[in-house]
């Protein structure tokens, strides 16, 4: 009788240590999980006639991406995708401004051996120049109306967004420089420049 009576007291002392411990455990709680969804990327505003107009560089930045993007023919997909962005050079050629692109906004005289793809602009035309190499002076030539070239842009975010890259990663340069009119053959452009080591972009 008396053991019974030991294990009772001990199995009470027990229980009484569990109860106190359990008590003193801190309490956790978990928070709800949530399935929120992500924040998403900011919607660019849709390309606009006089955003080109006001804004020279973003007007470039959009030329490029449209011409990179569809045209296949010439040589404007070897710029599509530079590792340095893109340098705008202006030249003006029997009072028409031509603007050479060359895959490097950083681009010296000296690394200008191949004439590049290049653009003129009228009012509400862009016409699309890509040189042929030995095809005695041959370019690929696209006209292409600025509207189409805003609705293009305007029918993808991706397309905007691409832009915005173009356009930060560009570099114009604003010094206009003055070529002769007629055209070479690139047998001769090359000859020229090995010959007079002149500003390699004569066209």
């Amino acid at each position: 009788m008396r053991i019974l009576v030991r294990f009772a007291i001990v199995g009470l002392l027990v229980g009484i240590f569990l109860f106190s411990y359990e008590a003193q455990k801190p309490v956790t709680t978990r928070k709800p999980a949530t399935n929120a969804p992500k924040s998403p990327k900011p919607n660019h505003d849709l390309l606009t006639t006089k955003q080109l107009h006001d804004n020279q560089l973003l007007y470039f930045a959009a030329i490029i991406n449209y011409a990179t993007s569809n045209i296949t023919d010439g040589r404007w997909q070897e710029v599509k995708h530079p590792s340095n962005g893109w340098q705008i050079e202006p030249h003006l050629v029997s009072g028409t401004t031509r603007y050479f692109v060359w895959p490097d906004k950083q681009a010296t005289a000296d690394q200008k051996m191949v004439m590049p793809n290049w653009f003129s602009m009228s009012e509400n035309v862009v016409t699309l120049h890509s040189f042929i190499i030995h095809s005695g002076g041959q370019d690929v030539v696209h006209e292409i109306s600025v509207q189409e070239i805003i609705n293009w842009h305007n029918q993808s975010q991706v397309r905007l967004q691409r832009l915005e890259k173009i356009q930060t990663n560009s570099c114009l340069l604003t010094e206009m420089t003055q070529k002769r009119p007629h055209r070479q053959t690139d047998e001769a452009f090359f000859k020229q420049i090995v010959n007079t080591n002149i500003n390699l972009t004569i066209h």
